[in-house]
């Protein structure tokens, strides 16, 4: 990351870092982060973080479950196969690895959830209307 972020604390009086959340930065700095896992723990030309932990991390964690990896939320929308990072206020970094596609939106409100599914409808309408620019850009 570039910039500074601001990462909540678990309390005011020990001051320990929320490890599994809770991280406030910009757009480009989230999409940074997730270049990090797209291109496997790989950035500048540096390995980060080992190849092995940043794919475990992006596929399904639990066999009854396939909506989520080890850190990451999990999709399989228009037949892709899509991680993303989701905030409890409408923020999303959504990775399309195979199309080389990062889709990061900034929030301040959550959208309605779709039935059966671990996304609200605007995450969906991102990933439709992304393809959609693509196409016309052709």
């Amino acid at each position: 990351m570039e910039h500074e972020a601001i990462w909540q604390l678990d309390s005011e009086e020990s001051g320990m870092e929320k490890a599994y959340c809770c991280i406030a930065s910009n757009a480009r700095d989230f999409a940074r982060f997730g270049m990090l896992f797209k291109n496997k723990g790989m950035f500048a030309g540096k390995q980060i973080l080992p190849t092995e932990f940043t794919e475990l991390a992006t596929k399904p964690r639990f066999e009854d479950g396939q909506m989520y990896g080890y850190g990451f939320w999990l999709s399989d929308h228009l037949d892709k196969k899509i991680f993303a990072m989701q905030g409890i206020l409408g923020q999303y970094v959504i990775c399309i690895p195979e199309d080389n596609i990062m889709i990061v939106r900034l929030g301040h409100s959550k959208g309605r959830l779709v039935p059966g599914e671990s996304f609200t409808e605007d995450f969906f309408v991102f990933i439709e209307e992304t393809y959609k620019m693509l196409e016309n850009a052709l």
